[in-house]
């Protein structure tokens, strides 16, 4: 037998908890076949197999939460305040449910909205011991109910699913959520039609009905119109933009600017979260240049034809409307089969730039071969990997205080045993040396090693080391800023070599493409010593770009700030960063008014706005 209490469905053996507030209520057979599944899968995770009873969205959503490491009986909401950038959600939610207010006063629920990490935004409800039972429970603002904190929910489905649907009782992973009945929806952008929340209707089980999903997603639509109704002007000439592009359907159409990002179904299919990023900044450089059509290679390795048309307020550019075409797809082409791109093992790439650089680097025979490029561009990396086998190194950049100890180094590694020798930094070596170590490296080639080496060009520097002109093969490794396109896959690349063991890490798109906007002055070598400071500083599973360091925030601003201007802008970005976003605390925390930080935000060319991607 299983009763109500304040506290929600409990078995029998628990009644001596609450007397006084309990009362029996009969269970039907389908609500008895999920409490029946909850018990089994919870106390054998593998019983998740051989359910029937219980409605496939929430058996995923079990299986989610389990993968979690959660607890039914322990997992409870985790405090969460909410950011600044909810504030446009808060305000219209409001407006629409308030205007419900007398539907609402008729019955005893909640009405909540979530933002898309599952926190809990505002919470509406009229019957006061409801609202105490759910203040129990902790199902209040700035709290998170997100299926990683709290399990299978409303709200933790719509955010995965982006589909509206409904939780009753045992249906629900936390124990103490099995006395109510929630039903969600989702709260989409309506210029961009991405999630961006979520609207939750909370009963009691008992008064659970088969209106409450589609009531709750026609208030959801209420919310989406009053935000129309509400867009800006240059998010209407966007949105118009992209309506009387994508009459064609069948080809990829983008519409977007620094914020706003709008496609069809095929442009979706095509790009990633990062393509996105990338194909804002080939959209940025028309803008500004009004250079014409080009290609970008996307993070799959596919080519394509991007074509790019302003989109304008009067006189002013305010975005651009882009069509995507694949290489092979090209008029006058015929589409064949292709082999898979050229790679290089254990490094990453998908750009032009790096596919010509893996290109020659794998068609080269085992000759001689000298890497060269700028400073921390992966010339090591490369040499290694043109070996294919972990090589004998001996680094010209150590002090040798005399031409024999660096022979015998030479020499000590040509007799190693190793296929492959790199002679590192070879723009250190004294050119005196060159001739004997020629013939070091004539000998062993000879005897079946294969010998590499890097050189670090000098922007500044034409000189050369005779031992250069030794080598058959000369393979050029690219500057990050000519491989900008690669920088979602070496960012990914980079966590995962850096990370702790177990841990996962996403870039979020708005972070990639803040990345993407810095000139990194020892290029990889760069990059990845900002990787290790970002995670080292966070621990959250996600990325964005107002989880990147300040400085680096300011030397990605649109323009180029130099002395006092840079030293301005990185005490604004941490100011806002201090404050979670809120201008007031943070133009006082500077000491200035509010009017002025939003003055030198704009003067400074700073982008504060979170990406919609």
């Amino acid at each position: 037998m299983y009763w109500v209490t304040s506290a929600g469905l409990v078995k029998s053996s628990s009644m001596h908890r609450a007397l006084e507030e309990r009362k029996p209520m009969t269970i039907d057979d389908a609500t008895r076949t999920v409490l029946q599944a909850r018990e089994s899968v919870f106390a054998s995770p593998s019983a998740l197999t051989g359910i029937t009873g219980v409605r496939p969205q929430i058996l995923e959503s079990w299986r989610r939460s389990l993968s979690y490491g959660l607890d039914p009986d322990r997992c409870v909401p985790q405090p969460s305040p909410s950011p600044d950038s909810s504030a446009l959600l808060r305000r219209f939610a409001g407006i629409v449910i308030e205007g419900k207010s007398a539907a609402m006063a008729q019955s005893n629920c909640s009405v909540a909205i979530t933002d898309t990490d599952g926190r809990l935004l505002n919470r509406w409800v009229t019957e006061g011991g409801f609202a105490a039972a759910l203040d129990s429970k902790l199902i209040v603002p700035d709290f998170s109910v997100a299926e990683g904190a709290t399990g299978t929910g409303s709200s933790s489905i719509v955010l995965e699913t982006g589909q509206p649907a409904a939780v009753a009782g045992p249906e629900h992973f936390n124990g103490d959520w099995i006395g109510f009945t929630c039903a969600g929806a989702p709260i989409r952008h309506p210029i961009t039609r991405r999630v961006i929340g979520s609207l939750n209707l909370t009963v009691r089980h008992s008064d659970t009905s088969p209106v409450l999903l589609s009531w709750v997603t026609d208030m959801a639509a209420d919310i989406e119109r009053a935000m129309l109704d509400n867009a800006s002007t240059e998010e209407k000439l966007l949105l118009a933009a992209y309506m009387r592009a994508k009459r064609d359907a069948r080809h990829p159409v983008v519409c977007l600017n620094g914020r706003t990002v709008i496609s069809n179904s095929p442009a979706a299919r095509m790009l990633g979260p990062v393509d996105q990023a990338l194909v804002w900044e080939v959209a940025s450089r028309f803008l500004r240049d009004r250079s014409g059509i080009t290609a970008l290679t996307l993070t799959d390795g596919s080519s394509v034809r991007v074509e790019v048309t302003a989109v304008s307020d009067g006189a002013t550019p305010i975005g651009a409307v882009v069509r995507l075409t694949s290489e092979d797809r090209f008029e006058g082409t015929t589409a064949v089969p292709s082999s898979p791109p050229p790679s290089l093992p254990g490094l990453v790439g998908a750009s032009g730039a790096w596919r010509r650089l893996c290109s020659r680097a794998s068609s080269s025979i085992p000759s001689p071969t000298l890497v060269v490029g700028e400073a921390g561009a992966g010339k090591m990396a490369v040499a290694a990997a043109i070996g294919g086998q972990a090589p004998a190194v001996v680094d010209a950049e150590r002090s040798y205080s005399d031409q024999e100890q660096w022979l015998d180094d030479v020499r000590a590694a040509c007799r190693s045993g190793a296929a492959h020798v790199v002679l590192r930094h070879l723009d250190c070596l004294d050119s005196s040396w060159a001739r004997s170590t020629a013939r070091l490296l004539e000998q062993a080639r000879a005897q079946g090693v294969r010998v590499s080496a890097t050189f670090t060009r000098q922007a500044t520097d034409s000189s050369t080391t005779p031992l250069l002109d030794w080598f058959d093969e000369i393979v050029e490794v690219p500057s990050l800023s000519d491989r900008m396109d690669d920088m979602g896959l070496l960012l990914e690349s980079l966590t995962a070599r850096h990370a702790a063991a177990g841990r996962r890490v996403r870039w979020l798109p708005d972070a990639v493409q803040v990345m993407t906007r810095i000139m990194w002055p020892r290029n990889v070598a760069s990059l990845e010593s900002a990787v290790r400071e970002v995670l080292s500083a966070h621990t959250k599973p996600n990325i964005g770009a107002s989880d990147l360091p300040a400085d680096l925030r300011a030397r990605a601003s649109r323009r180029t700030l130099l002395g006092l201007e840079q030293i301005e802008a990185k005490a604004i970005i941490e100011a806002l960063r201090n404050a979670d976003g809120n201008k007031k605390l943070a133009a006082d925390a500077l000491g200035i008014a509010r009017s002025t930080l939003y003055r030198k935000v704009r003067v400074l060319g700073i982008d504060l706005s979170a990406s919609n991607y």
